[in-house]
């Protein structure tokens, strides 16, 4: 794994390709109220190689807490990069897609799911995905709590899997890593497992893949 730390806290992860850790939008750890960097909107426009941009990794352009005019100007950012960057956005609020995809080429929506209750995210992503003109879409099982019996995965371009760490309260199941990756192999859908899985699980070594 190779690391580089730009002077403002952006970690340039290789593994094997290049992903930047983007946040504008942080919680304080005091108070929790999201917190707005603009300073950091044209961070990737100053990167000379293509690279995957994860934004705002520790919040949500899409909850109802993140002030619309927050999202636009990330979103504008995005517009007008000069680079050919991957933008990834994740979200827990897929409800919230309710604006035009800045860039229909580079940027990938994605949705957390947990458990059975956040299977119903899925189609609400895929929904509002399709009305708003995001061209490429994944699911992210992560933290992976319960087991999820064939997710619904049609049409979605990617699927990540990971367990909770931090915790002894939940315990993985490899079988609930396995159903999943059953059901994406069955929709011809790359899957990266994440290191804290195959750490424990060895059968799943050397799934770490990235869409095309």
């Amino acid at each position: 794994m190779i690391q580089e730390r730009l002077s403002v806290g952006v970690i340039i992860v290789g593994i094997p390709s290049r992903v930047v850790y983007m946040d504008v939008g942080t919680a304080t750890a005091r108070s929790f109220e999201p917190t707005f960097h603009p300073e950091r909107l044209k961070e990737p426009w100053e990167l000379k190689k293509p690279s995957k941009i994860f934004c705002c990794s520790v919040a949500d352009l899409f909850a109802p807490w993140t002030p619309p005019e927050w999202r636009d100007k990330v979103f504008e950012s995005i517009k007008h990069c000069p680079v050919p960057h991957t933008f990834q956005l994740l979200t827990k609020n897929p409800e919230g897609v309710i604006q035009p995809c800045p860039d229909p080429r580079t940027v990938w929506l994605g949705v957390t799911v947990t458990n059975r209750d956040d299977e119903k995210k899925i189609q609400e992503l895929y929904m509002n995905a399709f009305d708003h003109n995001y061209h490429h879409i994944f699911v992210s099982f992560e933290p992976l709590l319960e087991e999820i019996d064939r997710p619904n995965l049609s049409g979605f371009n990617w699927v990540i899997i990971g367990k909770l760490t931090g915790s002894k309260k939940v315990s993985l199941n490899p079988e609930w890593v396995s159903a999943i990756l059953r059901q994406a192999r069955l929709d011809d859908i790359p899957v990266f497992i994440k290191n804290n899985i195959i750490k424990n699980f060895p059968q799943f070594q050397g799934i770490q893949e990235f869409p095309q």
